[in-house]
C-alpha cells in the first residue's frame, strides 16, 4: 500500500513537471510577402521566447489561420528540432491571426496539489481565494483537466482588414484591443481576457517582452509585469523595451456539467511584434527602438520594406522546402558566394539549393540585426543569424553573417548577389 501510495505521487509529480511550461506561437517573421508562406513555431517553455521541447502534432486540436471575415485550417505541421512548426500560405493579403489549441490532457490530483498546480503556474492568487471561499472539493481526488490555448499576430503583403480583434473563441483567450502595428516601446497595450466567451474580472496577466532576434535558446528572461483586469476583464500593459512581447495568464475552475470533482485549468497565450506593419510606422518603429531593419533614409519606407521582405521570403521559402518559391527571388544572373566557392543560378539549383533546404527545415536559424540601403534601384541587406541544433547526427551551434545585393525590376526586388559566411559559435 506504501508503495502504491509513492507511485501516485512521483507519477503525479512528474505529471505537473511535464506540464509547467507555457505554450507560445512565434513566427519566423510577423510580415510577410504577398504569396509566401507563412512559418511559426510552436514553443514549450518556462522562458520566453525560448523553447524546451516540441509538442507533436497528434497533440494539436486545432490549428487555425483567421482574417477579420474568414477561418482556414493550418495542415502544415511538423516538428522541427525542439519546437513545433506550422506552415501555411494564405489565399489573400491582410492580418492574420494564428491559433492552435492543445487536446485536453486530463490526471488525477488531490485538492492540495490542484490548489499548488494553479498558484505555482501563474495564479496565486486565485488559489488563494478558491482556499478562502472554501470551493476546492472535498473529496480524496479530483481530476485535473489541462488546455492550453495559444495566438499570434501575422501580417501578409499589404492593406486587408485588420483582424487583431478577431475571437477565437477558446476557453480562455487574450484578445487585444489596440493593433499592434501602431505600438512601441514604452506604449500601452490594451486587451481584454475572456473565460468561455465572459470578461473575466480580478485576473492576473503576465507580459514580459525580448529582442526581436531571441528565438529558441540562449537568452536572459526579461523580468515580467503582472496586471489584474478590471469588472470588464480589461487590462493596460505598460511595454518596456523589446520588440517581441508575450501577454500569458491562467484560470481554473469546476469544469463545466456540474461535476464538482473535475477542474479545468486553462492556459492561455498572446505573441506580437511591435511596429511589425508595413507603412509610414516601419520607419518610425526602426528609429525608435532600433529595430531589426535600419530604413535607408534616401528613399521612402516601402522600399526598404519591400527589400527586407523579399530576403526574408527567399528564406522562409527555403525553411518550407518551397525550392521554386526560392528561385524566383532570385535574379537570372545572380552570383552566390558561399564556403569559398563561387556559383551561378543554375549551380546553386543544381549543387547546392537541395541541401540549403534540408539543413534550413531541419535546423532552426534566426537571423537579426538586419540592416537596409537603398540607392535608386539598388539595394543591399547585411545580417548576423545564430543557428542552433541537430543536423544528420550532428550538433549544430554557429553564428553567420549574410550580405545580399537586389536590384529592382520590373516584377519587384530580387536578388542578383548573396554571401553566406560562418563559423563555429563561441
Amino acid at each position: 500500500m506504501r508503495t502504491a501510495t509513492l507511485l501516485f505521487a512521483l507519477l503525479a509529480a512528474a505529471f505537473t513537471a511535464a506540464n509547467a511550461h507555457d505554450f507560445w506561437l512565434v513566427p519566423t517573421a510577423f510580415s510577410v510577402a504577398r504569396g509566401t508562406a507563412l512559418d511559426v513555431s510552436g514553443r514549450t517553455s518556462t522562458r520566453f521566447p525560448t523553447s524546451e521541447s516540441a509538442v507533436a502534432p497528434d497533440r494539436v486540436q486545432s490549428a487555425r489561420l483567421l482574417s477579420a471575415k474568414t477561418d482556414e485550417p493550418i495542415t502544415g505541421l511538423s516538428v522541427s528540432g525542439k519546437a513545433l512548426r506550422l506552415q501555411h500560405r494564405p489565399a489573400a493579403d491582410g492580418q492574420y491571426l494564428v491559433t492552435v489549441a492543445l487536446v485536453a490532457r486530463e490526471s488525477r490530483t488531490t485538492p492540495e496539489r490542484l490548489r499548488r498546480y494553479i498558484a505555482l503556474e501563474g495564479a496565486p492568487a486565485l488559489a488563494q481565494r478558491y482556499e478562502a471561499d472554501g470551493a476546492y472539493p472535498k473529496a480524496d481526488s479530483v481530476v485535473q483537466i489541462v488546455s492550453k490555448f495559444a495566438k499570434t499576430i501575422v501580417e501578409v503583403g499589404r492593406g486587408g482588414t485588420p483582424a487583431y480583434t478577431r475571437r477565437a473563441g477558446d476557453a480562455l483567450e487574450i484578445v487585444p484591443l489596440d493593433d499592434p502595428r501602431t505600438l512601441k516601446a514604452d506604449d500601452v497595450l490594451h486587451v481584454q481576457l475572456l473565460y468561455r466567451g465572459t470578461p473575466l474580472a480580478q485576473a492576473e496577466l503576465f507580459a514580459g517582452g525580448a529582442d526581436a532576434g531571441d528565438t529558441l535558446a540562449g537568452h536572459e528572461a526579461k523580468k515580467d509585469s503582472r496586471v489584474l483586469t478590471d469588472a470588464d476583464g480589461r487590462a493596460a500593459i505598460p511595454l518596456g523595451a523589446g520588440q517581441l512581447w508575450n501577454v500569458r495568464s491562467l484560470h481554473a475552475a469546476p469544469a463545466p456539467g456540474g461535476d464538482a470533482v473535475r477542474w479545468e485549468v486553462l492556459f492561455s497565450t498572446l505573441v506580437v511584434q511591435l511596429g511589425g506593419g508595413h507603412g509610414a510606422h516601419d520607419a518610425h518603429a526602426a528609429r525608435e527602438s532600433n529595430g531589426e531593419v535600419a530604413l535607408s533614409p534616401s528613399r521612402p519606407a516601402g522600399d526598404s520594406a519591400d527589400v527586407a521582405a523579399v530576403v526574408q521570403a527567399f528564406h522562409a521559402a527555403l525553411a518550407s522546402g518551397d525550392s521554386s518559391a526560392a528561385l524566383a527571388l532570385l535574379a537570372a544572373d545572380v552570383t552566390i558566394l558561399e564556403s569559398g566557392g563561387v556559383e551561378t543560378r543554375a549551380q546553386y539549383r543544381d549543387r547546392h539549393l537541395a541541401g540549403d533546404i534540408a539543413f534550413a527545415r531541419a535546423v532552426p536559424s534566426r537571423r537579426s540585426a538586419t540592416q537596409v540601403w537603398v540607392r535608386g534601384d539598388a539595394a543591399w541587406v547585411t545580417s548576423t543569424s545564430v543557428t542552433e541544433g541537430e543536423y544528420r547526427g550532428r550538433a549544430v551551434n554557429s553564428t553567420g553573417v549574410e550580405l545580399a545585393v537586389l536590384t529592382r525590376e520590373v516584377e519587384g526586388w530580387r536578388i542578383r548577389a548573396i554571401h553566406w559566411s560562418s563559423r563555429a559559435k563561441r
